[in-house]
């Protein structure tokens, strides 16, 4: 049977664990916010392959399925977004391959992650970690405690943090925080680490100046959303984290891999996601040049 390859999709990656149905949760809601399909893609054993749209089916029709299936999910989701697109896609092929493959086609993708912490269990190597660390297009990580959320009223509730490198800027986790917070209608918090001078001694001697290039652009294209941004001096890591502790989404960026075959996260990202239990998106920086 042919697969339906849903471009410009968000793609949720599913194995029945509740980490995973929390991501598909997350995907469904970005779906319907970015105005996109959602595609449900899910490694399966062989002769169990079922592919196509799925469309919700009543409570009595649903009958007991294998751990492994996705289609409880998508009649889930189906329920609470009747008019999303949602479709299924179950491959009989390794776990790696098929994520990869989906996130050539995808908008954004979406993985569930283990523990307390976004990935307090995670270690390097692992699949939600290895395709952050690899894939082209923005990864967002979710746990199964992603749901608590912050108290009613919980100062920076609802906020979009990002987790801005002041000497490396890039401008596509930028981008992506500043759409994430127009489309909630919510805040765009900005956290940055200083130091004197910048590493490297890249980039202007005024912090001012570096932080007005890196979020100019954005803030024109959403004069509408409010940003508030915060320095700190060395290390970010700390402030991102308690900044995160009642924040809708966290973003960082991710340099360019340096090896062909390793996840590359960078010191900060691997401290933050240890911390929090928010969903964070990983945005891969732009390309170096050739």
């Amino acid at each position: 049977m042919t697969r339906a390859i849903v471009t410009g999709a968000v793609v949720a990656g599913t194995d029945g664990s509740a980490e995973s149905l929390a991501a598909a949760d997350w995907a469904a809601d970005d779906a319907v916010r970015r105005g996109l399909p959602l595609r449900l893609v899910q490694a399966v054993p062989p002769g169990h392959v079922r592919t196509g749209p799925v469309r919700p089916t009543a409570p009595r029709e649903r009958v007991p399925r294998p751990a492994w299936s996705a289609h409880p999910t998508a009649d889930e989701i189906g329920r609470r977004h009747p008019d999303l697109s949602v479709t299924v896609d179950q491959i009989a092929e390794q776990v790696l391959p098929v994520l990869f493959s989906a996130a050539d086609s995808a908008e954004l993708m979406v993985l569930g992650t283990r523990g307390a912490g976004a990935v307090q269990e995670l270690v390097l190597g692992s699949t939600a970690l290895t395709v952050a660390g690899r894939a082209l297009v923005p990864v967002v990580l979710v746990s199964a405690a992603s749901g608590t959320g912050a108290p009613p009223g919980a100062d920076g509730a609802g906020d979009v943090i990002l987790g801005l490198d002041l000497a490396a800027p890039d401008g596509r986790p930028v981008e992506f925080a500043f759409d994430e917070a127009a489309r909630r209608g919510a805040r765009l918090r900005v956290v940055h680490g200083w130091s004197e001078p910048l590493r490297d001694g890249a980039g202007p001697d005024d912090p001012d100046e570096a932080l007005a290039a890196a979020l100019g652009p954005w803030a024109e294209k959403h004069p509408r959303t409010p940003v508030v941004t915060e320095a700190v001096v060395a290390g970010a890591t700390d402030r991102i984290a308690a900044a995160a502790s009642h924040a809708a989404l966290l973003v960082l960026g991710r340099r360019p891999r340096t090896t062909p075959v390793s996840a590359h996260l960078g010191s900060t990202a691997h401290a933050v996601l240890r911390r929090v239990t928010l969903p964070v998106a990983i945005v891969p920086h732009a390309p170096a040049a050739t």
